[in-house]
């Protein structure tokens, strides 16, 4: 991808994982400091939708990242210079302080929930499944439609089933996996790592999801816990 192409999907993404409104180019242009004109703008952002990494909802001017956008934005990620702030390490702190055990960890789900705004799920094995933030997700704009809302109860509903073909693909350290990547749903983004030799913690969230911030989150969790 040309660095121009590149730096205005990074910026479109960014803009929407904050705003959750399509993005349009007199905003991308003015943000970008790039030396060009808005049509050179929305021919780039033409081309970017038209190689899949964008979309066009009918109902609004701008744009907003497809799965194909979001990984290739995330594949450009220095995942180890993603640091949790410290607002965020004093909260996850203040929740686990004084805990042990399963109760901890079901209390560091609930922290992780609230501070990123998601649902969270803890496997202690493949038969005992705690999740917690459920609210959190279905209040995202993403989760107007009652069908999509449906859907994914029905993930919770038979979430052993999934953790069946997920619990390979968790590893020791924080992974992202988006739409078709993982079974819980296509309408979902997942951020997982291991907790211990048999148990696991996943963060559900929207595809627009803020991924470094809830990186960053689960990356000290592993650490804390």
């Amino acid at each position: 991808m040309e660095k121009r192409q590149e730096t205005l999907l990074k910026l479109a993404i960014e803009s929407y994982i904050e705003t959750a409104e399509p993005v349009g180019s007199r905003f991308l242009l003015s943000e970008s400091g790039l030396d060009c004109g808005e049509a050179t703008v929305r021919n780039e952002l033409r081309a970017l939708e038209e190689d899949g990494y964008l979309t066009h909802p009918h109902t609004s001017a701008g744009r907003i990242p497809t799965e194909k956008g979001y990984q290739y934005y995330l594949s450009q990620v220095n995942w180890d210079k993603v640091n949790i702030a410290k607002k965020d390490l004093d909260l996850l702190q203040k929740f686990i302080d004084g805990l042990t055990g399963e109760e901890r960890v079901k209390n560091v789900a609930k922290s992780l929930a609230e501070l990123a705004n998601a649902a969270v799920l803890v496997a202690f094995d493949l038969d005992r499944v705690y999740y917690t933030g459920l609210s959190n997700l279905f209040n995202q704009p993403e989760f107007k439609e009652l069908d999509l809302v449906v859907n994914v109860s029905s993930v919770f509903d038979r979430c052993e089933e999934c953790l069946e073909d997920f619990y390979d693909k968790v590893d020791d350290v924080p992974k992202y996996f988006i739409g078709g990547d993982h079974p819980f749903g296509s309408a979902l983004s997942v951020i997982s790592c291991r907790l211990g030799k048999n148990s696991f913690l996943a963060l559900l969230g929207p595809m627009r999801m803020d991924y470094k911030r809830n990186f960053a989150l689960i990356n000290k969790i592993k650490e804390l816990t």
